[in-house]
Protein backbone atom coordinates (compact mmCIF):
# COMPACT_ATOMS: atom_id res chain seq x y z
CA UNK A 1 0.00 0.00 0.00
CA UNK A 2 3.42 2.86 1.11
CA UNK A 3 4.56 1.92 -2.51
CA UNK A 4 1.12 2.49 -4.18
CA UNK A 5 0.50 5.84 -2.84
CA UNK A 6 4.22 6.60 -3.40
CA UNK A 7 3.92 6.05 -6.79
CA UNK A 8 0.69 7.56 -7.00
CA UNK A 9 1.67 10.80 -5.41
CA UNK A 10 4.94 10.75 -7.75
CA UNK A 11 5.42 13.59 -10.41
CA UNK A 12 7.26 11.10 -12.90
CA UNK A 13 3.76 9.04 -12.38
CA UNK A 14 1.70 11.86 -13.49
CA UNK A 15 3.65 13.07 -16.31
CA UNK A 16 4.01 9.49 -17.58
CA UNK A 17 0.41 8.90 -16.96
CA UNK A 18 -0.13 12.10 -19.14
CA UNK A 19 1.94 11.87 -21.88
CA UNK A 20 0.36 8.53 -22.35
CA UNK A 21 -2.83 9.50 -22.54
CA UNK A 22 -2.08 12.60 -25.18
CA UNK A 23 -0.53 9.68 -26.93
CA UNK A 24 -2.93 7.39 -26.75
CA UNK A 25 -6.14 10.22 -27.97
CA UNK A 26 -3.75 11.76 -30.52
CA UNK A 27 -4.12 7.97 -32.26
CA UNK A 28 -7.44 7.05 -31.84
CA UNK A 29 -8.83 10.80 -32.80
CA UNK A 30 -6.53 10.87 -35.80
CA UNK A 31 -8.93 7.38 -37.07
CA UNK A 32 -11.94 9.55 -36.12
CA UNK A 33 -11.26 12.54 -38.86
CA UNK A 34 -11.64 10.25 -41.32
CA UNK A 35 -15.13 11.05 -42.05
CA UNK A 36 -13.70 14.40 -42.54
CA UNK A 37 -12.12 14.93 -46.33
CA UNK A 38 -10.79 17.67 -45.15
CA UNK A 39 -9.24 16.75 -42.05
CA UNK A 40 -8.37 13.38 -43.30
CA UNK A 41 -6.20 15.59 -46.35
CA UNK A 42 -4.62 17.83 -44.30
CA UNK A 43 -2.99 14.99 -42.21
CA UNK A 44 -1.54 13.00 -44.95
CA UNK A 45 -0.63 15.82 -46.02
CA UNK A 46 1.45 16.81 -43.27
CA UNK A 47 2.64 13.20 -43.11
CA UNK A 48 3.84 13.45 -46.23
CA UNK A 49 5.83 16.61 -45.85
CA UNK A 50 7.16 15.18 -42.79
CA UNK A 51 8.26 12.31 -44.73
CA UNK A 52 10.27 14.18 -47.50
CA UNK A 53 11.55 16.68 -44.38
CA UNK A 54 13.20 13.77 -42.86
CA UNK A 55 14.24 11.98 -45.69
CA UNK A 56 16.38 15.09 -46.25
CA UNK A 57 17.85 16.04 -43.20
CA UNK A 58 21.41 15.86 -42.61
CA UNK A 59 20.60 13.45 -39.62
CA UNK A 60 22.06 9.49 -38.96
CA UNK A 61 19.94 7.21 -41.41
CA UNK A 62 18.57 5.40 -38.64
CA UNK A 63 16.86 8.31 -36.68
CA UNK A 64 15.96 8.86 -40.05
CA UNK A 65 14.45 5.43 -41.10
CA UNK A 66 12.45 5.31 -37.54
CA UNK A 67 10.65 8.36 -37.99
CA UNK A 68 10.57 7.12 -41.57
CA UNK A 69 8.55 3.67 -40.19
CA UNK A 70 6.38 5.51 -37.26
CA UNK A 71 5.52 8.03 -40.70
CA UNK A 72 4.37 4.63 -42.50
CA UNK A 73 3.05 2.87 -39.51
CA UNK A 74 0.76 5.74 -38.29
CA UNK A 75 0.01 7.67 -41.63
CA UNK A 76 -2.53 10.19 -39.54
CA UNK A 77 -0.86 10.70 -36.61
CA UNK A 78 3.04 10.53 -37.49
CA UNK A 79 3.28 13.55 -38.94
CA UNK A 80 2.65 15.73 -36.30
CA UNK A 81 4.12 12.96 -33.70
CA UNK A 82 7.25 14.14 -35.52
CA UNK A 83 6.53 17.41 -35.09
CA UNK A 84 6.11 17.06 -31.84
CA UNK A 85 9.06 14.97 -30.85
CA UNK A 86 11.23 14.57 -33.54
CA UNK A 87 12.04 17.99 -35.02
CA UNK A 88 15.29 19.28 -33.36
CA UNK A 89 14.97 23.45 -34.51
CA UNK A 90 12.39 24.42 -31.91
CA UNK A 91 12.66 28.17 -32.90
CA UNK A 92 15.34 30.85 -32.14
CA UNK A 93 13.62 31.86 -29.21
CA UNK A 94 13.39 28.27 -27.19
CA UNK A 95 17.14 27.80 -27.85
CA UNK A 96 17.65 30.39 -26.30
CA UNK A 97 16.22 29.72 -23.25
CA UNK A 98 18.19 25.99 -23.99
CA UNK A 99 21.33 27.88 -24.63
CA UNK A 100 24.06 25.61 -26.35
CA UNK A 101 27.49 25.88 -25.76
CA UNK A 102 29.10 27.37 -28.76
CA UNK A 103 31.32 30.39 -30.45
CA UNK A 104 33.46 30.11 -27.12
CA UNK A 105 36.79 30.04 -28.87
CA UNK A 106 37.35 33.97 -28.38
CA UNK A 107 37.21 32.68 -24.40
CA UNK A 108 40.19 29.51 -25.56
CA UNK A 109 43.42 29.58 -24.87
CA UNK A 110 46.37 29.00 -27.47
CA UNK A 111 46.35 25.28 -28.68
CA UNK A 112 49.88 23.56 -28.10
CA UNK A 113 51.50 22.70 -31.33
CA UNK A 114 50.34 19.73 -32.89
CA UNK A 115 54.21 18.66 -33.09
CA UNK A 116 54.20 17.40 -29.86
CA UNK A 117 51.62 14.69 -30.50
CA UNK A 118 50.64 11.76 -32.06
CA UNK A 119 49.90 13.09 -35.87
CA UNK A 120 46.56 11.07 -34.85
CA UNK A 121 46.58 12.50 -31.67
CA UNK A 122 46.89 15.82 -32.98
CA UNK A 123 43.82 15.24 -35.40
CA UNK A 124 41.45 14.32 -32.82
CA UNK A 125 42.30 18.10 -30.38
CA UNK A 126 42.27 19.59 -34.08
CA UNK A 127 38.39 18.14 -34.59
CA UNK A 128 37.21 18.62 -30.93
CA UNK A 129 38.69 22.16 -31.06
CA UNK A 130 37.21 22.73 -34.82
CA UNK A 131 34.02 21.92 -34.16
CA UNK A 132 33.66 23.02 -30.63
CA UNK A 133 35.82 25.87 -29.60
CA UNK A 134 37.26 24.08 -26.81
CA UNK A 135 41.31 23.65 -26.24
CA UNK A 136 43.81 20.78 -24.74
CA UNK A 137 45.30 22.13 -21.74
CA UNK A 138 48.74 21.29 -20.05
CA UNK A 139 49.71 22.01 -16.53
CA UNK A 140 46.36 19.94 -15.38
CA UNK A 141 46.28 17.48 -12.32
CA UNK A 142 43.88 14.50 -12.82
CA UNK A 143 42.31 12.29 -10.12
CA UNK A 144 40.13 9.01 -11.24
CA UNK A 145 37.66 7.68 -9.04
CA UNK A 146 36.90 3.75 -10.07
CA UNK A 147 33.89 4.18 -7.06
CA UNK A 148 32.12 6.96 -4.99
CA UNK A 149 33.49 6.61 -1.34
CA UNK A 150 36.56 9.24 -2.00
CA UNK A 151 34.48 11.02 -4.61
CA UNK A 152 31.81 12.23 -2.22
CA UNK A 153 35.01 12.34 0.62
CA UNK A 154 36.48 14.33 -2.34
CA UNK A 155 33.76 17.09 -2.70
CA UNK A 156 33.12 18.11 0.63
CA UNK A 157 36.71 18.71 0.98
CA UNK A 158 37.12 21.02 -2.00
CA UNK A 159 33.93 22.88 -1.20
CA UNK A 160 35.55 23.82 2.59
CA UNK A 161 38.10 25.09 0.38
CA UNK A 162 36.20 27.30 -1.87
CA UNK A 163 36.47 30.85 -1.36
CA UNK A 164 34.51 32.93 -4.37
CA UNK A 165 32.35 30.57 -6.22
CA UNK A 166 30.87 27.08 -6.46
CA UNK A 167 28.99 26.38 -9.99
CA UNK A 168 26.84 23.27 -9.86
CA UNK A 169 25.22 21.47 -12.85
CA UNK A 170 23.68 17.83 -12.75
CA UNK A 171 20.82 15.50 -14.14
CA UNK A 172 19.83 14.54 -10.74
CA UNK A 173 20.05 16.29 -7.16
CA UNK A 174 17.99 13.81 -4.79
CA UNK A 175 17.01 14.68 -1.51
CA UNK A 176 18.80 12.11 1.08
CA UNK A 177 22.59 11.52 2.84
CA UNK A 178 24.43 12.43 -0.02
CA UNK A 179 22.90 15.64 -0.84
CA UNK A 180 22.23 17.01 2.74
CA UNK A 181 25.80 16.32 3.46
CA UNK A 182 26.79 18.33 0.54
CA UNK A 183 24.00 21.12 0.86
CA UNK A 184 24.91 21.51 4.58
CA UNK A 185 29.06 22.49 3.38
CA UNK A 186 27.28 24.60 0.68
CA UNK A 187 24.99 26.30 3.35
CA UNK A 188 28.34 27.11 5.65
CA UNK A 189 30.29 28.49 2.45
CA UNK A 190 26.83 30.34 1.53
CA UNK A 191 27.41 32.15 4.71
CA UNK A 192 30.91 33.53 4.06
CA UNK A 193 29.69 34.93 1.33
CA UNK A 194 30.41 32.15 -1.53
CA UNK A 195 28.80 32.61 -4.66
CA UNK A 196 26.74 29.39 -5.05
CA UNK A 197 24.89 28.30 -8.02
CA UNK A 198 22.59 25.37 -9.14
CA UNK A 199 21.55 23.86 -12.01
CA UNK A 200 19.85 20.69 -12.03
CA UNK A 201 17.63 18.83 -14.77
CA UNK A 202 13.91 18.89 -14.13
CA UNK A 203 13.10 15.48 -15.59
CA UNK A 204 15.92 13.59 -14.15
CA UNK A 205 15.05 15.34 -10.42
CA UNK A 206 11.50 14.95 -11.56
CA UNK A 207 11.44 12.46 -8.57
CA UNK A 208 13.78 13.19 -6.51
CA UNK A 209 13.52 16.43 -5.43
CA UNK A 210 10.02 18.34 -4.70
CA UNK A 211 8.30 20.37 -7.60
CA UNK A 212 10.03 23.64 -7.54
CA UNK A 213 12.58 22.89 -5.52
CA UNK A 214 15.05 25.74 -6.82
CA UNK A 215 12.66 27.92 -5.30
CA UNK A 216 13.50 26.85 -1.84
CA UNK A 217 17.17 26.45 -2.60
CA UNK A 218 16.64 29.95 -3.28
CA UNK A 219 15.34 30.61 -0.27
CA UNK A 220 18.27 29.30 1.42
CA UNK A 221 20.46 32.00 -0.39
CA UNK A 222 21.44 30.18 -3.43
CA UNK A 223 21.06 31.15 -7.15
CA UNK A 224 19.27 28.01 -8.52
CA UNK A 225 17.24 26.78 -11.41
CA UNK A 226 15.61 23.98 -12.78
CA UNK A 227 16.88 23.06 -16.52
CA UNK A 228 13.81 23.04 -19.00
CA UNK A 229 11.12 22.38 -16.54
CA UNK A 230 8.54 19.45 -17.89
CA UNK A 231 4.62 20.54 -18.58
CA UNK A 232 2.28 18.33 -18.75
CA UNK A 233 1.67 18.63 -22.59
CA UNK A 234 3.61 17.28 -25.67
CA UNK A 235 6.35 19.59 -27.11
CA UNK A 236 9.20 19.32 -28.58
CA UNK A 237 11.56 20.85 -25.69
CA UNK A 238 10.72 17.47 -23.54
CA UNK A 239 13.21 15.26 -25.16
CA UNK A 240 16.38 18.23 -24.63
CA UNK A 241 17.50 17.30 -21.33
CA UNK A 242 20.90 18.61 -19.28
CA UNK A 243 22.75 15.56 -18.63
CA UNK A 244 26.20 16.91 -17.70
CA UNK A 245 27.60 16.43 -13.98
CA UNK A 246 29.92 19.87 -13.43
CA UNK A 247 30.79 20.10 -9.84
CA UNK A 248 33.23 23.38 -9.79
CA UNK A 249 35.38 25.11 -6.85
CA UNK A 250 36.49 28.39 -8.09
CA UNK A 251 37.38 27.65 -11.61
CA UNK A 252 40.47 25.67 -10.45
CA UNK A 253 38.86 22.45 -9.37
CA UNK A 254 35.86 20.57 -11.18
CA UNK A 255 34.61 17.25 -10.74
CA UNK A 256 32.79 15.21 -13.17
CA UNK A 257 31.82 11.60 -14.55
CA UNK A 258 29.14 9.31 -14.73
CA UNK A 259 27.79 10.13 -10.63
CA UNK A 260 24.98 11.83 -9.82
CA UNK A 261 23.98 13.54 -6.44
CA UNK A 262 22.13 10.87 -5.11
CA UNK A 263 21.90 8.10 -2.52
CA UNK A 264 22.11 5.05 -4.96
CA UNK A 265 24.86 6.09 -6.39
CA UNK A 266 26.74 5.87 -3.30
CA UNK A 267 25.01 2.70 -2.71
CA UNK A 268 23.30 3.97 -0.11
CA UNK A 269 19.99 2.44 -1.56
CA UNK A 270 20.52 -0.51 -3.28
CA UNK A 271 18.22 -0.99 -6.51
CA UNK A 272 20.43 -3.15 -9.09
CA UNK A 273 22.28 -4.79 -7.16
CA UNK A 274 25.70 -3.29 -6.82
CA UNK A 275 26.13 0.14 -8.65
CA UNK A 276 29.41 0.68 -10.35
CA UNK A 277 30.18 4.03 -11.16
CA UNK A 278 32.93 6.69 -11.93
CA UNK A 279 34.19 10.15 -11.91
CA UNK A 280 37.43 12.61 -12.15
CA UNK A 281 38.87 15.91 -10.82
CA UNK A 282 40.40 17.89 -12.70
CA UNK A 283 42.92 20.39 -11.44
CA UNK A 284 44.21 23.62 -12.99
CA UNK A 285 44.08 25.44 -16.55
CA UNK A 286 41.45 22.47 -17.99
CA UNK A 287 38.71 23.40 -15.92
CA UNK A 288 38.63 26.75 -17.93
CA UNK A 289 36.35 24.69 -20.29
CA UNK A 290 33.98 23.56 -17.53
CA UNK A 291 33.39 27.00 -16.80
CA UNK A 292 32.33 28.19 -19.84
CA UNK A 293 30.14 25.31 -20.18
CA UNK A 294 28.10 26.30 -17.16
CA UNK A 295 28.20 29.82 -18.12
CA UNK A 296 26.82 29.34 -21.22
CA UNK A 297 23.94 27.25 -20.30
CA UNK A 298 23.36 29.81 -16.87
CA UNK A 299 23.41 33.06 -18.95
CA UNK A 300 21.27 31.75 -20.74
CA UNK A 301 18.30 30.36 -18.56
CA UNK A 302 19.24 33.33 -15.81
CA UNK A 303 18.91 35.64 -19.05
CA UNK A 304 21.80 37.73 -17.19
CA UNK A 305 25.38 39.07 -18.36
CA UNK A 306 28.32 37.73 -17.22
CA UNK A 307 31.89 38.45 -17.57
CA UNK A 308 33.54 35.29 -18.35
CA UNK A 309 36.72 36.58 -17.72
CA UNK A 310 36.48 37.24 -13.91
CA UNK A 311 35.83 33.01 -13.40
CA UNK A 312 39.48 31.89 -15.20
CA UNK A 313 41.67 29.37 -13.55
CA UNK A 314 44.49 30.78 -11.08
CA UNK A 315 46.05 27.44 -10.43
CA UNK A 316 48.75 25.55 -12.52
CA UNK A 317 49.72 21.97 -11.80
CA UNK A 318 52.40 19.89 -12.81
CA UNK A 319 51.75 18.44 -16.43
CA UNK A 320 50.50 14.87 -16.00
CA UNK A 321 49.22 14.75 -20.18
CA UNK A 322 46.98 16.89 -22.45
CA UNK A 323 42.99 17.25 -21.13
CA UNK A 324 40.38 18.55 -23.31
CA UNK A 325 37.01 18.55 -21.78
CA UNK A 326 34.33 19.69 -24.47
CA UNK A 327 30.54 19.61 -24.96
CA UNK A 328 28.34 18.45 -27.19
CA UNK A 329 24.31 19.13 -27.39
CA UNK A 330 21.44 18.70 -29.74
CA UNK A 331 21.38 22.01 -31.57
CA UNK A 332 24.91 20.94 -32.71
CA UNK A 333 25.43 20.64 -36.62
CA UNK A 334 27.15 17.53 -35.70
CA UNK A 335 27.16 14.27 -32.66
CA UNK A 336 30.03 15.27 -31.57
CA UNK A 337 30.83 12.82 -29.00
CA UNK A 338 29.93 10.04 -31.39
CA UNK A 339 32.52 11.02 -34.11
CA UNK A 340 34.50 11.66 -31.25
CA UNK A 341 34.28 7.89 -30.15
CA UNK A 342 34.30 6.69 -33.48
CA UNK A 343 37.48 8.44 -34.08
CA UNK A 344 39.14 6.60 -30.78
CA UNK A 345 37.99 3.47 -32.59
CA UNK A 346 39.37 4.14 -36.12
CA UNK A 347 42.50 5.10 -34.51
CA UNK A 348 43.10 2.17 -32.48
CA UNK A 349 45.83 -0.33 -33.21
CA UNK A 350 45.93 -2.37 -30.58
CA UNK A 351 42.93 -2.09 -28.75
CA UNK A 352 39.73 -0.18 -27.64
CA UNK A 353 37.84 -1.10 -24.39
CA UNK A 354 34.39 0.93 -23.49
CA UNK A 355 32.48 0.68 -20.65
CA UNK A 356 28.67 2.18 -20.79
CA UNK A 357 25.44 1.33 -19.00
CA UNK A 358 23.33 1.84 -22.51
CA UNK A 359 24.55 0.10 -25.87
CA UNK A 360 22.58 1.35 -28.81
CA UNK A 361 25.05 2.74 -31.26
CA UNK A 362 24.60 3.80 -34.64
CA UNK A 363 24.83 2.32 -37.89
CA UNK A 364 28.04 4.45 -38.12
CA UNK A 365 29.32 2.67 -34.45
CA UNK A 366 28.29 -0.17 -35.29
CA UNK A 367 30.61 -0.15 -38.74
CA UNK A 368 33.43 1.27 -36.78
CA UNK A 369 33.75 -1.14 -34.02
CA UNK A 370 33.19 -4.52 -36.21
CA UNK A 371 35.82 -2.93 -38.46
CA UNK A 372 38.32 -2.27 -35.72
CA UNK A 373 37.37 -5.68 -34.63
CA UNK A 374 38.09 -7.10 -38.06
CA UNK A 375 40.94 -5.23 -38.48
CA UNK A 376 42.53 -7.41 -35.62
CA UNK A 377 42.06 -4.66 -32.64
CA UNK A 378 41.45 -6.11 -29.18
CA UNK A 379 37.46 -4.43 -28.82
CA UNK A 380 36.03 -5.05 -25.63
CA UNK A 381 32.40 -3.58 -24.66
CA UNK A 382 31.75 -3.57 -20.99
CA UNK A 383 27.48 -3.62 -20.31
CA UNK A 384 25.63 -4.38 -17.00
CA UNK A 385 23.77 -7.56 -16.28
CA UNK A 386 20.99 -6.18 -14.17
CA UNK A 387 20.02 -2.76 -15.91
CA UNK A 388 17.67 -0.10 -14.46
CA UNK A 389 15.84 0.18 -17.76
CA UNK A 390 15.02 -3.14 -18.87
CA UNK A 391 13.49 -2.06 -22.52
CA UNK A 392 16.33 -0.22 -23.29
CA UNK A 393 18.86 -2.92 -21.95
CA UNK A 394 16.66 -5.60 -24.26
CA UNK A 395 17.47 -3.26 -27.03
CA UNK A 396 21.07 -3.42 -25.95
CA UNK A 397 21.23 -7.08 -26.39
CA UNK A 398 19.89 -7.05 -29.72
CA UNK A 399 23.17 -5.43 -30.87
CA UNK A 400 25.41 -8.06 -29.23
CA UNK A 401 25.24 -11.18 -32.00
CA UNK A 402 26.08 -9.06 -34.73
CA UNK A 403 28.98 -7.08 -32.63
CA UNK A 404 29.90 -10.47 -31.36
CA UNK A 405 30.32 -12.13 -34.47
CA UNK A 406 32.59 -9.44 -36.48
CA UNK A 407 34.96 -10.26 -33.51
CA UNK A 408 34.08 -7.75 -30.43
CA UNK A 409 34.03 -8.82 -27.07
CA UNK A 410 31.05 -8.27 -24.95
CA UNK A 411 30.82 -8.72 -21.13
CA UNK A 412 27.70 -8.16 -18.34
CA UNK A 413 29.32 -7.02 -15.47
CA UNK A 414 27.34 -9.26 -12.80
CA UNK A 415 27.66 -7.62 -9.07
CA UNK A 416 25.15 -5.16 -10.87
CA UNK A 417 24.59 -1.87 -12.65
CA UNK A 418 27.55 -0.85 -14.34
CA UNK A 419 26.75 3.47 -14.75
CA UNK A 420 30.54 3.98 -16.16
CA UNK A 421 31.00 6.07 -19.24
CA UNK A 422 34.61 5.17 -20.62
CA UNK A 423 36.96 4.55 -23.66
CA UNK A 424 40.45 3.83 -23.30
CA UNK A 425 42.69 2.79 -26.37
CA UNK A 426 46.45 1.69 -26.97
CA UNK A 427 47.51 3.14 -23.42
CA UNK A 428 47.40 6.26 -25.47
CA UNK A 429 44.08 7.93 -24.65
CA UNK A 430 41.05 7.90 -22.44
CA UNK A 431 37.38 9.40 -22.43
CA UNK A 432 35.79 9.85 -19.61
CA UNK A 433 32.36 11.79 -19.24
CA UNK A 434 28.42 11.50 -19.06
CA UNK A 435 27.78 10.44 -22.61
CA UNK A 436 26.30 7.11 -23.19
CA UNK A 437 26.88 5.07 -26.30
CA UNK A 438 22.86 5.79 -26.94
CA UNK A 439 21.12 7.75 -29.90
CA UNK A 440 19.34 9.96 -26.09
CA UNK A 441 23.28 11.04 -25.38
CA UNK A 442 24.42 11.29 -28.70
CA UNK A 443 21.76 13.28 -30.47
CA UNK A 444 19.39 14.75 -27.63
CA UNK A 445 21.08 15.46 -24.50
CA UNK A 446 23.52 18.21 -23.39
CA UNK A 447 26.52 16.14 -22.57
CA UNK A 448 30.21 17.04 -21.63
CA UNK A 449 33.28 14.37 -22.02
CA UNK A 450 36.59 14.69 -21.59
CA UNK A 451 39.75 13.66 -23.28
CA UNK A 452 42.67 12.61 -21.94
CA UNK A 453 45.95 12.29 -24.01
CA UNK A 454 48.98 10.74 -21.91
CA UNK A 455 49.31 10.73 -18.26
CA UNK A 456 48.80 8.47 -15.31
CA UNK A 457 45.01 8.35 -15.69
CA UNK A 458 44.86 6.13 -18.99
CA UNK A 459 46.64 3.47 -16.75
CA UNK A 460 44.04 4.23 -14.18
CA UNK A 461 41.25 3.74 -16.70
CA UNK A 462 42.70 0.40 -18.12
CA UNK A 463 42.88 -1.13 -14.90
CA UNK A 464 39.11 0.29 -14.07
CA UNK A 465 37.99 -1.37 -17.19
CA UNK A 466 39.48 -5.12 -16.70
CA UNK A 467 38.17 -4.96 -12.99
CA UNK A 468 34.43 -4.46 -14.88
CA UNK A 469 36.16 -7.22 -17.02
CA UNK A 470 37.46 -9.81 -14.66
CA UNK A 471 33.60 -9.50 -13.28
CA UNK A 472 31.77 -9.67 -16.53
CA UNK A 473 30.02 -12.52 -18.26
CA UNK A 474 31.62 -12.70 -21.64
CA UNK A 475 28.54 -13.04 -24.36
CA UNK A 476 29.37 -16.19 -26.16
CA UNK A 477 27.81 -16.53 -29.63
CA UNK A 478 26.45 -19.97 -29.13
CA UNK A 479 24.37 -18.49 -26.06
CA UNK A 480 23.00 -15.54 -28.25
CA UNK A 481 22.13 -18.18 -31.15
CA UNK A 482 19.60 -19.51 -28.60
CA UNK A 483 17.54 -16.26 -28.13
CA UNK A 484 13.88 -17.32 -28.36
CA UNK A 485 12.45 -16.04 -31.29
CA UNK A 486 9.56 -14.20 -29.73
CA UNK A 487 12.56 -11.99 -27.57
CA UNK A 488 14.41 -11.63 -30.35
CA UNK A 489 11.11 -9.56 -32.55
CA UNK A 490 10.82 -7.94 -29.34
CA UNK A 491 14.53 -6.68 -29.28
CA UNK A 492 14.44 -5.88 -33.19
CA UNK A 493 10.88 -3.99 -32.78
CA UNK A 494 12.34 -1.35 -29.61
CA UNK A 495 15.60 -1.44 -31.64
CA UNK A 496 14.16 -0.33 -34.98
CA UNK A 497 12.05 2.43 -33.10
CA UNK A 498 15.17 3.11 -30.54
CA UNK A 499 16.73 6.30 -32.56
CA UNK A 500 13.35 7.91 -32.61
CA UNK A 501 13.15 7.78 -28.33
Amino acid sequence: MKKLIKLLSSRLFWFALTMGLQFIVLIIGSFYVSNNTYLLLALLLISLLCALFVSTRDESPDYKNAWMLIIVVFPLAGGLLYLIFGKKKIGRTAVRKILLTRDISRYGEKRLPSSELDEKDAKQIAYIHSVTGFQAFDQTAVKYYSFPDDFFDDVVREIRKAEKFIFIEYFIIAQGRVWTRILHELQLKRREGVDIRILYDDLGSINAVPKNYFLKLREMGFQAYAFNPIAMHMNPRLNYRDHRKIFNIDGNVCFTGGLNLADEYANDIIRFGYWKDNAVRITGPAVWNLTLMFLSVWKGISKSEEDFELFRPQLAMPSDGLVLPFADSPFDDTAIARNVYIQAVNNAQRYVWIVTPYLIPDSEMTTALMIAAGSGVDVRIVTPRYPDKKTVHEVSRSVYRKLVQSGVKVYEFLPGFIHSKTLVSDDRIALVGTANLDYRSFYLHFELSVLFMGGSIIEEVKRDTLYAIDRGEEQAEEKLARVSLVRRLIRTFFGFFAPAL
